[in-house]
């Protein structure tokens, strides 16, 4: 297992953003409080270079409301970023045809301890990978 977070599972195309957020869509959300994981099942296929497995794709958002210091920010985003990388074998589709786009939004305008939000990242995708092994 890989345990880099490369840049093919940054979720960076604006129309994929767009549809992940448009309602109707078939995006669904989940909140493990501070975090909440806005997440769409998609059909195509992103394959990473190195591997022959889709790469599912995150974006991670900390609102400027939350934290007016971007250090602050950054750090939150530094948490995040670690906890889904430690974690993220546990977000699977159901099958190989189909990737998971997931966004995680910060909630909250203090800071959590890093095992704090390891273990919410670790509920939500475990739920996300629940619920899409149901659809």
């Amino acid at each position: 297992m890989n345990a880099r977070l490369t840049k093919a599972e940054r979720l960076c195309s604006n129309t994929l953003i767009d549809k992940l957020f448009e309602p109707g869509r078939g995006s669904k959300s989940i909140t493990a409080y501070p975090i909440r994981a806005v997440y769409r099942l998609t059909e195509e296929k992103g394959k990473t270079a190195t591997e022959q497995e889709p790469a599912n794709s995150i974006l991670i958002s900390v609102p400027k409301r939350q934290f007016k210091h971007a250090v602050d920010r950054n750090h939150v985003k530094r948490q995040i970023r670690e906890a889904y990388r430690q974690n993220k074998h546990l977000l699977r589709p159901g099958d190989e045809q189909h990737t998971i786009n997931v966004a995680f939004i910060w909630l909250d305008n203090r800071h959590y301890p890093s095992d704090v939000v390891r273990q919410k990242i670790t509920n939500l995708l475990q739920r996300i990978t629940e619920s899409c092994a149901k659809s």
